[in-house]
Formats: structure tokens, C-alpha cells, sequence
């Protein structure tokens, strides 16, 4: 019984004997591989050191836990060291493709020497105070997610600083200015301030700010040369009807020095001042054609107005002197005060009008009055009729002088009869 027992627990130790043997051989033999690696073991191989003193001083259970315990803790620093390194290779490529494009890397670089004072400042994990590796890896890892991002947009930056370059060339070299040299550097003078204040910006790390700046140079060419085209065509046909005008006679007031000096701001590379004066000089144009064809035509259908009440009888000092006006205005060439004066006139046919309608309506409302006495036995009715007649002959005969003075003859009458007791005399 007692050699059976003796058996058994023999068995048992050689057992455990054994396990910690193959245990501390295997975790052993991955730290001899482990070590090949730049991967800070120590722990691990301090763990394993403790479990060879377990097994020499027959603590096979101990040491056969203190082996497994090396061997996790070699596998873990060395699946994190893996992880930090490749996170560490990321930010350093980071870093180089930077400097390549010329960013700034201070920060990150920074970053980087913190995360390996990181590692070396270690952190204790299950009883062990190993590397610090995965607090160093997120620390890379978020910098180089930084580091990438920034340069997404410093390398947009840089994008759009080109395309304004680019933009800046295309406007400095459009066909038409007779000066290319110095359209170019009248017109692209202000922009390219501008792109270097952009290069400055992405060099000191504002890559949003440089690239708005250079999306505006970009539009703001772009603009320009749109404006160039606009304002020499403006320019043309501005020209083309100021010759038109004067082949009809009329006087341009010395807009073709205005359009010498619109066209001079041009070729200076001035455009947005001359796309101004461009539009300004065709609403003048416009202006005077306006003008000069009111006046013209105006004052031709005025002395046919005129002649017509010159006929009838209707002469007036203030409309010959205002026609007068307008006619040496029209030689001037200032048509709006021609327009003016033409006013003045067909104020004066105005009134010309009035008066004759209501010594019309006068006439009538008098005629009306005679026809209501008839049969009354007034014995002076008839000259009175006779008076009205004639008035009503010179009326139509456009003497509305004398018209007036016997339609008013003819009302002092019936006011005389409408006045009477019985309405005889």
C-alpha cells in the first residue's frame, strides 16, 4: 500500500518536474528568438529567471507558472513593441515626406521623442513593470494621423497655389494689350502679392489660410481676364456708336479723350478702374444719343406745332425765344439743355391750348345762355346772337383775340339782361 502511495507521488513530481522543464525550455527558446529582435524583453527574461530558481529549489509547480508567465509576458512586449514600431515607422515616413514638401515637422518630431521617453518610462501590468509601449504607440499613431491630415491640406495648399500661378501666368500673358511686360505687371502686380503672402501662410503651418487666399488669386484672375475681354468690347462698340452719332451730326463732348484714357488704364494692366470707366463712357453715349434724338426730333414736331398755331393766330415772345434756345443747344451739342428749353416751348403751346378750350367752352355756355332768351321779346337778342356768330368765326378762324373781345361784349349783354326785373329793356 504504502509503495503504491510512494509510486503514485513519484509519478506526480516526475510529472511536474517535467512540465516545468518543458515549460522553462520552451519560454527559453522564444526568448533566444525574442532577443534577435529589438523588442525590450527584460521582464520576460526576468520571469524566467525566477522560474529557474523556482525549479532548482523544487518548486516544479511554481516555476512550471513562472515559465508560462515569461512566456506570455516575451509574446505580449513583443506583439506591443511590434505595434509601437510600426506605428513609430508610420509617423517617421510622415515626418520625411513632410520635409520633402518642405512643412514644418518641429511639432511632430517632438511628439516622436516624447513617445520614446514614453517607453522607457514604463508602467507595471500584472505584476511586472514592463515597457511602455502602448501608450507610446497611441501617442505616435494620433501624431502621425495629425501629420497626415496636415499635409492632406498643406499638399491642397500647394495645389491651389499652383493653379494660381498658373492663373496669374494665363492672365499676364492674354493677347491683345500692345505692352504684354507691362499689361503683366500692371494687372498681376496685386495677385502675386498675394501668392506670396500664401506661400508665407502654408510656411508657417496655415494651410487653410493659404489655400483660401490662393482660391481667391485663382478667381480673381480668372475674373480679371473675363473683364479684360468684356471691357475691350465695351470699349469697341462704345467707339463704333460714338461714330455712328457723329456721322448723324451729333457731338460726342469730348468723349473720345475720355476713351484714349480708359483704353491707356488698359494696357497699364489697370482693368477693374477701366471695366468702370468703360461702363460709364457707353451710359454717356447712350446719354447723348438719347438726348440728341429727344432734342432733334423734338424740336422738329414743336415748329410744325407751332407754324400750325401761327396760322391760327397764336403768337407768343416766350415760345420763339424758347425754340431759339433750343436750337442753338442743339449746335452746342449740349441736348440736354436743348431738351430744356424745348420744355419751355411746349409749356407755352400748353397754356396756347388751355386757353383756346376754355374760350371754346366760354363761347358754347354763352350760345346756350342767347338760345334760352328766345321768345323772352328782348329787342337787342339779335345783336347779341351777331355778336356771338362772329366771335365764333374768329374763333374758328384762330383769332382768339378777337374773339374774346366780342364773346365778352356778348356776356356783358346777358349779364345785363339776366339781370333786369322782368328780363326786358
Amino acid at each position: 500500500m504504502d509503495n503504491a502511495r510512494a509510486t503514485s507521488v513519484g509519478i506526480l513530481r516526475a510529472s511536474k518536474v517535467r512540465n516545468a522543464e518543458e515549460a522553462i525550455g520552451q519560454s527559453e527558446g522564444l526568448l533566444t528568438v525574442l532577443r534577435l529582435t529589438q523588442a525590450d524583453i527584460k521582464p520576460a527574461e526576468d520571469a524566467l529567471q525566477v522560474a529557474k530558481r523556482f525549479f532548482d529549489s523544487n518548486q516544479f509547480s511554481k516555476a512550471f507558472h513562472a515559465a508560462k508567465k515569461a512566456e506570455s509576458l516575451a509574446i505580449t512586449l513583443d506583439e506591443r513593441f511590434g505595434g509601437y514600431q510600426k506605428a513609430a515607422k508610420a509617423l517617421q515616413s510622415r515626418i520625411d515626406s513632410m520635409r520633402r514638401l518642405g512643412l514644418r515637422t518641429e511639432e511632430l518630431e517632438t511628439l516622436l521623442g516624447r513617445a520614446e521617453k514614453k517607453v522607457l518610462s514604463g508602467i507595471w501590468d500584472s505584476g511586472a513593470f514592463v515597457p511602455n509601449y502602448l501608450e507610446a504607440r497611441v501617442l505616435v499613431e494620433r501624431a502621425e494621423q495629425e501629420g497626415r491630415a496636415f499635409q492632406e491640406r498643406a499638399e491642397k495648399a500647394s495645389n491651389s497655389i499652383f493653379l494660381a500661378e498658373l492663373a496669374i501666368e494665363s492672365l499676364g500673358e492674354m493677347k491683345g494689350p500692345a505692352d504684354p511686360e507691362r499689361f503683366a505687371e500692371g494687372a498681376a502686380s496685386e495677385l502675386e502679392e498675394s501668392l506670396h503672402e500664401a506661400t508665407r501662410q502654408l510656411a508657417l503651418g496655415d494651410a487653410e489660410g493659404a489655400t483660401k487666399v490662393a482660391s481667391e488669386i485663382d478667381a480673381k484672375a480668372t475674373l480679371l481676364k473675363n473683364l479684360y475681354l468684356d471691357t475691350t468690347k465695351s470699349f469697341d462698340a462704345t467707339e463704333a456708336q460714338m461714330s455712328y452719332l457723329r456721322g448723324e451730326g451729333v457731338l460726342t463732348n469730348g468723349l473720345e479723350a475720355d476713351i484714349k484714357i480708359a483704353r491707356d488704364m488698359v494696357e497699364k494692366g489697370r482693368i477693374e478702374a477701366a471695366s468702370a470707366m468703360a461702363a460709364r463712357l457707353r451710359k454717356e453715349v447712350d446719354v447723348i444719343g438719347n438726348a440728341y434724338r429727344k432734342a432733334t426730333t423734338g424740336i422738329a414736331d414743336a415748329e410744325v406745332l407751332y407754324a400750325r398755331l401761327q396760322r391760327e393766330g397764336f403768337h407768343s415772345y416766350e415760345a420763339d425765344v424758347a425754340l431759339r434756345d433750343t436750337r442753338r443747344s442743339i449746335r452746342e451739342g449740349n441736348y440736354a439743355r436743348a431738351i430744356e428749353h424745348l420744355e419751355r416751348a411746349l409749356h407755352a403751346f400748353g397754356r396756347r391750348t388751355n386757353a383756346r378750350e376754355a374760350l371754346g367752352r366760354a363761347i358754347e355756355e354763352a350760345r346756350k345762355r342767347a338760345q334760352f332768351l328766345r321768345g323772352s321779346g328782348l329787342t337787342f337778342l339779335p345783336d347779341i346772337q351777331e355778336v356771338l356768330t362772329r366771335a365764333e368765326h374768329e374763333f374758328r378762324q384762330g383769332n382768339f383775340v378777337g374773339s374774346s373781345e366780342d364773346l365778352r361784349i356778348a356776356t356783358v349783354l346777358l349779364d345785363q339782361v339776366t339781370r333786369a326785373p322782368d328780363g326786358k329793356n
